[in-house]
């Protein structure tokens, strides 16, 4: 840490009183308060403050986000304030009360302190602003995992099988890692994220209400994954070694190293994992009677098993010109080869006889991500003008080939009769995206900001499906009502502007406007069949009051844009037998989403809460939905249906109980309407109760061995959105690490009860559809990580970039 020194500035005089008068009847009770702050003036939170007699402590407080205190009732006498703060040294002031008092303390670094040890940690969550902030770094979660599966452990948040990511129960997150957005989206992000190990997570930040700095797509809100970085001269790094036993042996590992002297910081990380699954899949299929169907249930077990090798690594520079300008380098790759065996036995029940199907289905999938982003900071004067210019481009190769046969079984020999259908299909997609962004950012005064910003991002994806069946001689045909090519561009100019303005202490204000403009072309067989130019606004506004009980209330509106997927546009199938398929829909329009909240922040004795009440509209939704087109034939294809709305509330809680017992909490309580339309024959209309538990207990064992424990249960309870009933899904698991100097041991288990499990039951006018998946989530696993490099270091040099100062704007 930091050596720093501490100087106190008093603004209003106080004297020495006795706390009881001449008479000898109690004096008069008074209040004392104050306000700390740094070195820049600005509002140091979480700041220990004693007030103390002798050796006995009378009362404590912790100082808000604005850095106030606040101590009531105070009996007139002679007093000491401890003030106690993780980067600064503890100090004590004598103080006597004999009137309301206000003692405002400034933290300075001017002078030289003893080089003292820093252990305080962060609290697992904080609420800031406009998001609330998971510190990863602080638990034992980033020990032999990977992002994906942090992501999943992440509170508010929930995720599907095929990437989806939801916030608060809204669909449509957007990912972010280190502020720079990753156009994946899908199982292409999935994998990207389950490639990359968490050894060197700091935190995940979760905005529902993302200012008008950030792109609008993504009506669920943002995550922003941020990783560490050194930020002090000299070496760092670490090495990690993990082993996973499911039903099968994954491993991983990976070598992180951050370099820092003098204008130059180099940091590169490397990885490769092995991830091996055998997952099991249910579905039971009940179709509508109809004179040309005799078909009455079709039961389908499926059991796979995959493995993905996913090598990655980036490199990392930044070189400071002098004290006012940065430019850096960021190269980054990740791949992925998946190969994976699907074999589904399908039981159909009519009314007279059975049959019997198998299904095997074999898959090499296989994509490479390359990305480079360069950038630029500098600070244009001494008041405070930033400019910040970031340059990326992605290059995104996928090469999908799959094969399928389906015989005839027979009942009661269980052997094979025929082949029913034989067919293979390769799908291959191409993904370039360029961008080119500026931000601006204006402090007018110390009261009064305003921030500008302009970008232009260029997408091209190029989907190519070969659909080919086999022929009696054994010979591959083409099938041309199958196969396609199907090309699609995406321009987006955007700009927008922020005015930050404080009223006066308690009053504080954010209003913002970002423009998008986007023009999107279609071709399927070089026929266009999207051409769509549209523009739209995007307001948002921060309201915030800080009470004189120094408890802060945050209001928040904002409206957003959630644009289908690249893959969703295309209107290809893919088969998972040759009576399932999914397919692409060309004419899904944006969803618009709006969102209005309302935050409050209690610090306590009893614990930090943060309470969040919020009411959203999701319009023209974008939702997947199952139907029977053709006799005996499951379609599933994305729509726009209608309208969801939304009502919430979460409570976040955190609490240092006792020295060895750490424990934080979610909980998230709403209620959701669905309504609307598929395929202008099924009519939705829903309404369902939200409740999801979780909860996160470290247990310090022995902190003289470097013993802990932490326990953590996930439970989200059924809800009913657009004709699907999700059913419970419990996710528990157990972490037992021991440190041993620079290294960690660590011994985990996860879903005990085999309960993380995806269960849905649909309802499609007379169809009804009953799935459960399971990904053989149940398992152990050890892993083993080493840090080093030099640790402590007396300078110490970093750059914010744009979007992490206006985190505290308001």
């Amino acid at each position: 840490m930091k050596k720093l020194a501490l100087s106190i500035l008093l603004f209003n005089s106080f004297s020495i009183a006795n706390s009881y008068s001449q008479s000898g009847v109690p004096a008069i009770k008074h209040q004392l308060s104050g306000r700390v702050t740094d070195e820049k003036h600005s509002p140091l939170g979480l700041v220990m403050v004693s007030l103390k007699q002798g050796p006995k402590v009378i009362a404590n407080a912790i100082t808000s986000p604005e850095g106030n205190y606040q101590f009531k009732n105070i009996p007139e006498g002679n007093y000491q304030l401890l003030y106690r703060y993780v980067a600064y040294r503890d100090t004590t002031l004598q103080a006597g009360i004999h009137k309301n008092t206000s003692v405002n303390v400034q933290f300075l670094a001017s002078q030289t302190l003893n080089e003292v040890a820093i252990t305080a940690k962060k609290p697992i969550f904080q609420r800031q602003i406009d998001r609330l902030r998971f510190n990863v770094g602080e638990t034992d979660l980033i020990f032999g995992s990977n992002l994906w599966e942090v992501i999943e452990k992440t509170p508010l948040v929930s995720v599907s099988s095929d990437g989806n990511i939801q916030i608060s129960g809204t669909t449509g997150a957007v990912v972010y890692l280190n502020n720079k957005r990753k156009i994946l989206s899908g199982n292409a992000l999935k994998n990207y994220l389950s490639s990359i190990p968490s050894e060197n997570l700091e935190a995940i930040e979760v905005m529902t209400s993302p200012s008008s700095k950030y792109d609008a797509e993504g009506g669920a809100g943002v995550l922003n994954i941020i990783t560490k970085k050194n930020k002090e001269e000299g070496f760092i790094g670490n090495a990690g070694l993990s082993g996973r036993q499911t039903a099968v042996n994954s491993q991983a590992g990976s070598l992180y190293g951050n370099y820092r002297e003098g204008k130059w910081n180099v940091f590169s990380n490397l990885y490769m994992s092995n991830r091996s699954r055998k997952p099991e899949f249910k579905k039971d299929i009940d179709y509508p009677l109809s004179a040309d169907n005799n078909l009455l249930h079709r039961s389908i077990r499926s059991f796979n098993d995959y493995q993905i090798l996913s090598p990655g690594g980036s490199l990392g520079i930044d070189h400071q010109l002098n004290n006012n300008h940065v430019f850096g380098l960021l190269i980054d790759y990740s791949g992925m080869n998946h190969q994976e065996n699907r074999n589904a036995k399908s039981r159909d029940h009519y009314k007279t006889m059975d049959s019997l199907t198998a299904t095997r289905n074999r898959d090499d999938l296989s994509s490479n991500t390359y990305a480079l982003n360069l950038n630029y900071q500098g600070k244009l004067d001494g008041k405070g003008k930033t400019l910040s210019i970031d340059l990326d481009a992605l290059e995104y190769n996928s090469k999908n080939k799959s094969i399928s046969k389906t015989e005839a079984i027979d009942l009661n020999t269980q052997q094979a009769l025929f082949v029913r259908d034989l067919f293979r299909s390769s799908a291959p997609q191409k993904i370039n995206n360029q961008s080119l962004k500026a931000d601006f950012e204006w402090p007018i005064n110390k009261e009064l900001s305003m921030d500008f910003g302009l970008k232009t991002a260029v997408s091209k994806i190029n989907n190519h499906l070969l659909f080919e069946n086999q022929l009696a001689d054994g010979q591959w045909e083409n099938d041309r009502n199958r196969s396609n090519t199907f090309q699609y561009n995406e321009h987006i100019n955007s700009a927008y502007g922020i005015l930050n303005a404080r009223i006066n202490p308690k009053w504080s204000y954010q209003l913002g406007l970002r423009i998008e403009n986007t023009i999107a072309n279609g071709w399927l067989e070089g026929i266009k069949v999207v051409d769509r130019n549209y523009t739209n606004l995007f307001p948002t506004a921060f309201l915030k009051y800080t009470s004189s009980k120094e408890k802060s209330y945050v209001m928040a509106l904002s409206s957003r844009i959630n644009r289908p997927g690249f893959w969703d546009v295309n209107p290809f199938r893919t088969y998972t037998t040759d009576q399932t398929y999914f397919e692409g829909n060309p004419f899904l329009m944006p969803s618009k989403y709006y969102r209005e909240e309302l935050s409050h922040t209690l610090l306590s004795k009893a614990g930090s809460f943060t309470f969040q009440l919020a009411a959203s509209q999701s319009l023209d939704e974008i939702y997947a939905l199952p139907s029977n087109p053709t006799a005996n034939v499951i379609a599933n294809k994305k729509v726009n249906y209608g309208n969801k709305y939304s009502f919430t509330n979460t409570i976040t809680y955190f609490q240092q109980i006792l020295p060895w017992w750490r424990l934080s909490g979610t909980t998230l309580t709403g209620y959701v309407l669905s309504k609307g339309s598929y395929a202008n024959q099924i009519l939705i209309d829903n309404k369902t109760f939200l409740l999801s538990l979780s909860t996160n207990q470290t247990f310090n064992i022995s902190k003289k061995e470097g013993l802990s424990c932490t326990l953590i249960a996930n439970n989200t309870f059924p809800v009913t959105i657009v004709n699907t009933e999700i059913g419970n899904r419990l996710e528990t698991e157990f972490r037992l690490r021991k440190a041993i100097g620079a290294w960690n041991v660590t011994l985990s288990g996860q879903d005990f009860f085999k309960s993380n499990k995806d269960r849905y039951k649909i309802r499609v006018n007379d169809l009804r559809i009953v799935d459960e998946n399971y990904y053989d989530t149940r398992s152990v696993a050890l892993s083993l990580s080493f840090n080093f490099g030099k640790m402590t270091v007396k300078d110490k040099r970093d750059r914010a970039t744009g979007s992490e100062e206006v985190k505290g704007r308001i």
